[in-house]
């Protein structure tokens, strides 16, 4: 299967913030003007022509900026609750702790060991459910899937920052990649 991740359009923080939105609620950011640009843009990019499907996050950043490659490229559009941003701590009601956010990053950057259980979201968490989302689209051959900096490194294993609305093509063979317990269950 081939892979062109991009990554979302630059976010608005600043508008949910100014609303008083806290923890999850962030996650309702859309794009900046700036970000809406960075999509544009990149929608002529050669490669994108070639996908037969956009697989984007439900993130309110990557929607917005998978329905606008949705209607410049005129291919479908398919959101996945699972291709969501890498978790910093699982309950999904609490104000971020940013002690436990700082440690989280640690253990992402390979520069601290996880505790056991993390109150975090793994990589290997994150990767086990996003192969889960890929192998219900195995029928295509090409994808643009559209979401976050984590997710694309938990998949490619990119050690560096993923630029927003940055093309990162990659090829992923399903039947080489075991099927985690969790993600075989549901599959």
């Amino acid at each position: 299967m081939n892979l062109l991740f991009v990554r979302h359009g630059e976010t608005d923080w600043a508008l949910v913030e100014s609303r008083g939105a806290r923890g999850w609620a962030k996650d309702f950011a859309p794009l900046t003007k700036l970000g809406r640009l960075q999509i544009d843009t990149i929608a002529r990019d050669y490669r994108l022509k070639e996908a037969e499907a956009i697989l984007c996050s439900t993130f309110t950043r990557a929607l917005e900026s998978g329905a606008l490659l949705s209607r410049a490229l005129n291919k479908p559009l398919y959101v996945e609750h699972d291709l969501h941003e890498w978790l910093p701590q699982k309950d999904p009601l609490a104000d971020y702790d940013e002690n436990m956010l700082a440690e989280a990053k640690k253990t992402l950057s390979g520069t601290a060991p996880a505790p056991e259980p993390a109150p975090w979201e793994s990589l290997e968490e994150v990767r086990a459910r996003v192969l889960g989302v890929l192998r219900r689209y195995r029928r295509f051959n090409t994808l643009i899937v559209v979401t976050h900096g984590v997710v694309i490194s938990s998949i490619v294993g990119v050690d560096r920052h993923v630029e927003h609305a940055e093309i990162v093509p990659f090829t992923l063979d399903l039947d080489e990649e075991p099927v985690p317990p969790a993600v075989e269950s549901q599959a």
